[in-house]
């Protein structure tokens, strides 16, 4: 039998549960940041190459969003520049193959929204404890795609 000074704790409890469920992480930190400029989400539609031969393997999967001065002709992020956004997950081979959306936070300016260039690659192995991966970069040999402002990003390997 709950005492009177359990009840209102519980009660407590659960409306903070309540209300923590209705608010993402980054909701919170926009919330609390002063002087945060825009919050945008970007959707990365990633899948492989049609016919690329991906090992059965689990990778990890890296998406940047860059602004387009950022990328060169190469179509590889600059070595000074940073991402608008980042996420990295774990994914099979499977999934590269049927093709995964995968959403990712921008905070910043809104200027260029839209026309930020979105790049992924993949990795051997599982993400590492850096969970948004704002360092990592592709290496030259990376299962690697660019999408330009919406476009679907098909990972390929170098020529």
């Amino acid at each position: 039998m709950a005492t009177s000074e359990t009840a209102p704790r519980s009660k407590r409890s659960r409306s903070n549960a309540v209300a923590a469920t209705g608010a993402s992480w980054i909701a919170l930190v926009a919330a609390t940041t002063i002087g945060l400029g825009h919050v945008a989400r970007v959707r990365a539609e990633i899948s492989a190459e049609p016919g690329s031969e991906v090992g059965p393997e689990s990778y990890r999967l890296i998406v940047q969003s860059y602004a387009p001065k950022s990328v060169g002709a190469d179509e590889r992020p600059a070595n000074h520049a940073r991402p608008l956004a980042s996420t990295q997950r774990a994914i099979t081979a499977e999934e590269l193959k049927k093709g995964v959306a995968v959403d990712i936070v921008q905070l910043g300016e809104e200027q260029g929204l839209g026309s930020e260039v979105v790049i992924a690659w993949i990795e051997l192995g599982a993400p590492d404890l850096e969970f948004d991966a704002m360092r990592a970069r592709p290496s030259q040999d990376a299962f690697y795609g660019v999408g330009h402002g919406g476009e679907r990003v098909v990972l390929k390997r170098p020529a």
